[in-house]
This record gives C-alpha cells, sequence and structure tokens, in this order.
C-alpha cells in the first residue's frame, strides 16, 4: 500500500493571517499568566487552545493519497474521499474557509450530488495526474489541463 502526501501550499495571505493571529493572541495570553485573576485565566487558556489548533492547522494541512482514498487533512479536521466518486477537477480562487492555505485552489467535485471540497496542493500537476492514473474518467478543467499538459 503506497501513501502519498501532499502538503498544502502556503500563500503570503494566509501566513499573515494565521501568523498575525498567533502573534495577537500570544499577547493575550502572556498577558493573562503576568496579570493572574480567574477571567485572565479563562482568556489565557481558550487563547492558548486556539494558538495550538492555529499552529496545528499550518503544519499539517495536506492530502494523503492511498490506494483508492485521498484524505484531507486541515489539523483536527478530516475528510475521506473515494477516487472512483470523484466527477471534475477545477480552479477557483477564494479566502473561504477551506482545508487550504493558498486562495489558488483546486475544486474536487464527487459523489452523485457533485459536492465540492477545496484543496491547496503545493504540487497541483503530481496531485492531478496521480488521480487521473488511479481514475481516468475525472473531468479536468480545460484550463487545468492546458496549464500542466494532461
Amino acid at each position: 500500500m503506497s501513501q502519498i502526501f501532499f502538503v498544502s501550499k502556503k500563500d503570503a495571505l494566509y501566513s499573515v493571517v494565521i501568523w498575525g493571529t498567533i502573534v495577537l493572541i500570544l499577547s493575550v495570553v502572556i498577558r493573562s499568566i503576568i496579570i493572574f485573576s480567574a477571567s485572565n485565566f479563562i482568556e489565557g487558556l481558550v487563547g492558548f487552545i486556539i494558538v495550538v489548533l492555529l499552529i496545528w492547522v499550518w503544519f499539517s494541512t495536506g492530502y494523503q493519497i492511498a490506494n483508492d482514498i485521498v484524505k484531507v487533512k486541515a489539523g483536527p479536521f478530516k475528510k475521506t474521499i473515494n477516487i472512483q466518486e470523484i466527477n471534475k477537477i477545477s480552479q477557483r480562487k477564494s479566502v473561504w474557509t477551506a482545508a487550504a492555505l493558498a486562495t489558488d485552489r483546486l475544486v474536487i467535485q464527487y459523489g452523485k450530488y457533485n459536492l465540492d471540497i477545496l484543496v491547496s496542493p503545493r504540487n497541483e500537476c503530481d496531485f492531478i495526474k496521480l488521480l487521473l492514473s488511479k481514475k481516468t474518467q475525472i473531468q479536468i478543467e480545460k484550463e487545468l489541463s492546458q496549464k500542466y499538459k494532461i
């Protein structure tokens, strides 16, 4: 059973938002430690949990392909997709929340009702080619197929 893990791309916008939030929350946590009180303790604890979650998402967001399964991971959040259920792959720019750390994303449509999941593998070409090697009937958006000569 071979497994390949594709790390998420990370663009400047997400770097600033995530690391800026971490720095801001850590300043609150440090203040809570210095000026100790019950309410500051709760603030500090919540802040610490948020920082841990953000760091977890930053370092673990990626996409594992093993056999006929794609496992999408972003910190504690996980989604499994059967490759045989993938219908189409296209591109989209979006800042909305997804298991992606870049605004330039791939949209994977899957299942009977064409559900979408947005991903941003650093190596999009190899990611798409690996999926196509497992299911050749996946429809690839024209711009993507031209971009990667698929």
